[in-house]
């Protein structure tokens, strides 16, 4: 393993959506030779001073309780992947933003797609939203313990971003020694949308071909299966691909991106996805943490 790889970076608050992340995110980084990161964020330093122990309490107190939950995400990598290095860190403030400024130091972010329950859990699961639209690496959303032998599914759509996502897919697939499907959605659109059309469509043969000859080139051993769809709802024909694969890996911005952060398909995949979806962002140069850390270990 390269000593200056940038980590795998996954969040753990305790919950069993966030312990399916970790075991996904110490499995990949182990397949990668990467190192892994977990991160427990917490906010209490933000409100109050009082974070040690309650007199006479053994074992209380919010530090106490936040360094427990870091210590057991750890023990759910250890167990998911031995023998992997695995760095752990306690950092102050949200989630979202945290894991965001983290993300610029990582080779990936991983997140569970949804956190505690109740009203908490509609908050965390923005979490995943917000790296998926702002993270500077790319960024997997974990729902389920992937079945070994499932596909890795890259959808194309001829833009720059989906071509840099299937690099990902095709390295992802080719750790995982699964088949590579390589998907275009064709748009079914009514005749009188096709007439009003003010430039000609890409044709969907040569998106598709010059995707699987990019896929060849990059993993010459890789199985690569062509999957050529057509559909008026290309987030629906995705979804329904989602449940059986390793993971679907989609580009942030389609061809219709409009220079909006996320788009719309990827949006809609997100939401509604019963799968695992990776989303592929342009990476940066490392920049040095300006994250305020709580705590730090490295076991």
């Amino acid at each position: 393993m390269n000593g200056s790889a940038l980590p795998v970076l996954v969040g753990y608050d305790g919950s069993d959506e966030a312990a399916t992340a970790v075991r996904w995110a110490a499995r990949y980084a182990q397949r990668s030779a990467l190192p892994l990161t977990v991160v427990h964020c917490w906010i209490w330093p933000l409100f109050t001073h009082n974070l040690g122990p309650v007199r006479g309490v053994e074992g209380s107190g919010l530090r106490h309780a936040a360094e427990a939950a870091l210590e057991e995400g750890r023990e759910v990598a250890a167990e998911a992947a031995p023998g992997l290095v695995v760095e752990t860190r306690l950092v102050t403030g949200y989630p979202a933003a945290v894991m965001t400024t983290l993300s610029r130091n990582a080779s990936m972010v991983v997140s569970g797609s949804r956190g505690l329950g109740g009203f908490l859990g509609q908050l965390v699961g923005s979490v995943s939203l917000h790296l998926a639209a702002g993270a500077h690496c790319p960024v997997a959303v974990i729902r389920q313990a992937a079945a070994e032998g499932a596909p890795v599914v890259s959808a194309v759509d001829g833009s720059d971003e989906s071509l840099g996502a299937l690099v990902l897919a095709c390295h992802i697939a080719s750790q995982q020694g699964a088949v590579l499907e390589v998907v275009h959605v064709g748009q079914d659109l009514p005749a009188s949308l096709l007439r009003r059309r003010t430039q000609p469509a890409p044709q969907d043969e040569s998106i598709l071909r010059r995707a699987v000859d990019l896929a060849h080139a990059t993993e010459p051993e890789l199985t690569i299966k062509e999957v050529p769809l057509t559909s008026r709802s290309v987030p629906g024909s995705l979804l329904k691909l989602t449940g059986d694969a390793f993971c679907l890996v989609l580009g942030a911005k389609g061809v219709g991106g409009l220079g909006t952060r996320l788009g719309s398909t990827v949006h809609a995949v997100l939401h509604h996805s019963k799968g695992n979806v990776v989303i592929w962002r342009n990476t940066a140069a490392p920049v040095a943490d300006a994250t305020s850390d709580a705590g730090e270990a490295q076991r």
